[in-house]
């Protein structure tokens, strides 16, 4: 407690006075049940609505992908063939530098096709004819059609351009998993690039874009995509489970039409599929494309190349100079042909991370919010302390197991989040109280008179919080005054001495009036109080006279050594 010897009073200080004054009025029950409906109110319209703070964290969840002690293996029938930094080295010799004349990939499909492979997944682009080497297209063409197990990837370009495209399902049917509904009146257009090639516009197609979150980071995977007419696209790895799973087909098909959401964002949303990661970056086996393509023109590669019977061969590239890089939780600069292996890994696998729903976390959020306001009203916020700190240690605990599953993710870090805001202003809401009733004296207190109080151990903060409580139902413009108002459940007292003793200080006429009510509450704590102590000063009196006082007055609730025996 402090009182103010100064003549005139700082405008900041009256300032800061007169708003403490009028929030003292605020009942402490009314602002904790306040601040649950304000925080209530907000986690229904950001979780369901907005989407500022709700859902997934995802730096938290970044840390949490590459910290996991379990994650699926490599599905080991995929096999990347890689257009790495040495192969277009040493296809430059003969061929210059990227993209090659397409016999160059004819020959190695060729190659692949002999083997009986699974599948063979494309993750180039034949978007462009090859004006200078028209043969290479051809040769290529052929091949494609020669091919029984090829699959391409489309690039979907942005959905603000279908209105300008006229693609339809009549143009490109191997693209659609669904064809449009017979009501349908017009089919809708796609906006996308199409292959140049006939034999590859023939076979199985999927569109094959990264879509990002808006920190530009891969952490979901659209598989499909439902069109205004009915119809639906699929994605690349979709072509492969088709052909090579067609039970995870299936099942990947009715998990997405059993949403009624049409996707209408070029970013990721949370209608895609999280994507369950390896463990590390780079997982999947490459074989070097230069080292295909020596065997498949006769030549001895540089190191054994392994038999592509029965797998899934993915061709693509990890070359740097070739820009088919993004990040991901895994890694800031990831191959885009590793995220395409971890898509149809998935697929084929049924990995669906499934989440928890928006409604239930923000219900979650709520009902902690609610548990803090009580624990804190009839508590202390002090007593929070502990448990703030394990609790949302212990909700992140529960998010990061969960993602060592393959099943369920359960998104707790919004919980945890306001959990942590919430106690933030319960406390910020007890230091103005504190600031307040332990601070400057009423101005117009004209007789300053002290009442000494003791506790047998040392006050609580619930205790403290109680004494306000009183103060302002029956003194108003009182004040306590306290030696050490650290918590006593605290290490820190620094006054033990003085930890068991509090003084009442402010006009004597209050004092008196409120002192029957008082007694009831020094009873129900067991208090032992004294007689109300006129000090004979006015509000300018110096603070020593107060406490010249309040210790005089608290000699009067001091056990003496007869007591104490």
């Amino acid at each position: 407690m402090s009182i103010s010897t100064e003549a005139k009073t700082p405008w900041w200080q009256s300032l800061e006075r007169q708003i403490l004054t009028y929030l003292s009025h605020w009942s402490d029950k009314w602002v904790h049940i306040g601040l649950v409906l304000i925080f209530s109110a907000w986690i229904i319209v950001d979780v369901l609505f907005v989407g500022v703070t709700g859902g997934l964290a995802q730096t938290t969840y970044d840390n949490m992908v590459r910290a996991r002690v379990i994650a699926a293996s490599p599905d080991p029938r995929i096999v990347i063939v890689d257009i790495d930094e040495s192969a277009l080295a040493r296809m430059a010799t003969e061929f210059g530098r990227w993209p090659w004349p397409r016999d160059t990939l004819a020959s190695v499909l060729d190659y692949v096709e002999e083997q009986k492979p699974a599948a063979v997944v494309w993750d180039i682009i034949f978007s462009d004819a090859d004006r200078l080497n028209p043969g290479g297209d051809a040769a290529f063409d052929a091949a494609a059609n020669r091919s029984a197990h090829s699959h391409f990837g489309l690039v979907r370009l942005p959905k603000d351009n279908d209105d300008k495209s006229q693609l339809t399902h009549k143009n490109l049917p191997s693209l659609w998993a669904q064809a449009p509904t017979s009501e349908a009146q017009n089919l809708s257009t796609v906006a996308l690039i199409p292959p140049v090639l006939p034999g590859v516009a023939g076979k199985p197609l999927g569109f094959n874009n990264g879509y990002v979150d808006r920190d530009g980071i891969l952490r979901r995977y659209r598989y499909f995509e439902r069109l205004g007419d009915g119809g639906m696209i699929q994605s690349l790895p979709m072509s492969v489970a088709q052909q090579v799973e067609p039970s995870a087909y299936a099942f990947w098909l009715n998990r997405f039409l059993s949403k009624a959401q049409k996707i209408t964002s070029d970013n990721a949303t949370e209608d895609d599929v999280l994507i369950n990661w390896r463990k590390k970056a780079n997982t999947y086996p490459r074989v070097n494309f230069a080292d295909v393509f020596a065997l498949a023109d006769g030549a001895q590669p540089k190191e054994d190349v392994p038999s592509f019977a029965g797998k899934i061969v993915i061709i693509g590239s990890t070359a740097p100079s070739l820009h088919d890089i993004h990040p991901t939780p895994l890694s800031s600069t990831q191959a885009g042909v590793e995220s395409l292996a971890t898509g149809i890994d998935n697929a084929l696998n049924q990995r669906a991370m499934r989440e928890m729903p928006k409604w239930l976390g923000a219900l979650i959020a709520i009902a902690m919010c609610v548990g803090l306001a009580f624990w804190s009203y009839h508590k202390s916020v002090s007593s929070l302390a502990a448990g703030m700190l394990g609790l949302p240690s212990v909700m992140l605990g529960i998010s990061f197991l969960s993602l060592n599953t393959e099943h369920l993710f359960l998104d707790l870090n919004l919980s945890a989040g306001l959990g942590l805001l919430f106690v933030a202003l319960l406390k910020v809401w007890t230091l103005i109280q504190k600031r307040h009733w332990f601070g400057d004296l009423a101005p117009n207190c004209s007789q300053v008179s002290v009442w000494a109080w003791r506790l047998d151990d040392p006050w609580t903060d619930q205790q403290l919080q109680n004494m306000v409580r009183a103060l302002q139902m029956h003194a108003l413009n009182s004040r306590i005054l306290l030696l050490d108002i650290t918590p006593a459940q605290s290490k820190l007292i620094r006054w033990k001495p003085f930890a068991n003793y509090l003084a009442l200080v402010g006009p004597q006429e209050e004092l008196e009036a409120a002192e029957t009510e008082l007694k009831k509450f020094a009873s129900s704590l067991q208090a032992q109080v004294g007689d109300i102590m006129p000090t004979n000063s006015q509000l300018s009196a110096a603070p020593v006279q107060i406490a010249q006082a309040a210790l005089h007055a608290w000699t009067q609730v001091t056990p003496t050594e007869s007591t104490q025996a």
